[in-house]
Formats: C-alpha cells, sequence, structure tokens
C-alpha cells in the first residue's frame, strides 16, 4: 500500500469511529430520558401531551387578530389572471393559466390553483393583487393525507369548443349592433 491510500484509509477509518460514537451518545441520551419517564411513579409524572384542540387555549376563527393571515382565496369572478401574484410569489406556490376570453383583451382564467404546501403566508401576493379577488381567510388549520392534497383550485375550467362558438356569434352580434349605431 501507498503513503496515500494509508493516510486515505486512516481518515475513513477515523471517520467512522468517529461516526459510531456521535450516534451511541446520542441514543444514550434518548434512552436516559425515555427511561427516566417510564421509571417514574405515577404521582411524579406530568401530561406532556395535550388534546386537540385543547378547549381552554384553542382560538377559534372570531379570536384571531384582524390582520391574521390564513389560508388563501380567489375570488374567481373578480380575477383578471394579470399574473402579479404569481410574479411576487417567492415560493412559486401558484399555478395559473389564462386564455382569451369573451369579450376582447378579457382574459379566461382556466387554471388557479395554490399549493398550500409551499406558501408561507405572507401577504405579498394579496397586496399585489390589483383587483382585489385574492385574501387571506380566517381559516389557519389544514390537514392532509398527502402533500398533493394541500392545493386549492380556483379556475374557471377549459374552454369547450361550445364556448368559443357562443363567444365568436355573441362578438359578431355586438359588431353588427355596434355598426347599425353608427349609421
Amino acid at each position: 500500500m501507498s503513503i496515500e491510500n494509508e493516510t486515505s484509509f486512516l481518515r475513513s477509518l477515523k471517520n467512522y469511529f468517529l461516526t459510531l460514537y456521535r450516534s451511541v451518545s446520542a441514543l444514550q441520551r434518548a434512552a436516559q430520558t425515555g427511561i427516566g419517564y417510564l421509571l417514574s411513579t405515577s404521582e411524579s409524572k406530568r401530561e406532556i401531551t395535550e388534546l386537540y384542540p385543547d378547549p381552554v387555549s384553542s382560538r377559534t376563527a372570531d379570536e384571531l387578530p384582524t390582520r391574521s393571515r390564513g389560508f388563501l382565496h380567489n375570488d374567481i369572478a373578480r380575477c383578471t389572471g394579470c399574473y402579479a401574484c404569481s410574479e411576487v410569489c417567492p415560493t412559486g406556490c401558484f399555478k395559473i393559466h389564462t386564455e382569451e376570453g369573451p369579450k376582447p383583451g378579457k382574459l379566461w382564467v382556466e387554471t388557479f390553483d395554490i399549493d398550500d404546501s409551499r406558501c408561507l403566508f405572507c401577504g405579498l401576493c394579496v397586496e399585489a393583487c390589483a383587483p382585489g379577488s385574492l385574501t387571506h381567510t380566517r381559516q389557519y388549520e389544514g390537514a392532509a393525507e398527502s402533500v398533493g392534497r394541500l392545493r386549492a383550485e380556483f379556475g374557471r375550467g377549459p374552454i369547450s369548443r361550445e364556448m368559443r362558438e357562443r363567444w365568436r356569434k355573441q362578438r359578431e352580434a355586438q359588431a353588427e349592433d355596434s355598426g347599425e349605431f353608427q349609421t
């Protein structure tokens, strides 16, 4: 064996034993904590786990401060699909997709999803929302079986062929009506 290989081997061996020592000492500290609690008498045991929600100290939504930031809600009827909330969000928790809507210059918000597992509840998106459609609710407690279920969907859905055809006919009718009034 060369000298370089020997020093590399000794360094690896040293790291192995150091990691083993740290693991054993951490396990010993954890065991001391648990065993001490288990061996104590029932009178000296203090209750550690509380009921949830605690009937004494739990807050209801009405008791929260006025500027509390709960989960986000989007009033899709007021939303213009301007992407301001998505642009200012530091975590990228928004998924927005828009298309041309029934009126020229107005967008149809097909998809407006908020991933609550990524949201920091910082409020930057609410401040950036010009139409005021994005707000914080008073709900702050949420649980889900999987991370994928922590998604709030507010979009209007995809545009169907029938909708496009109806909108085209409405535009044509409006163009004809505006032409009659100008004559």
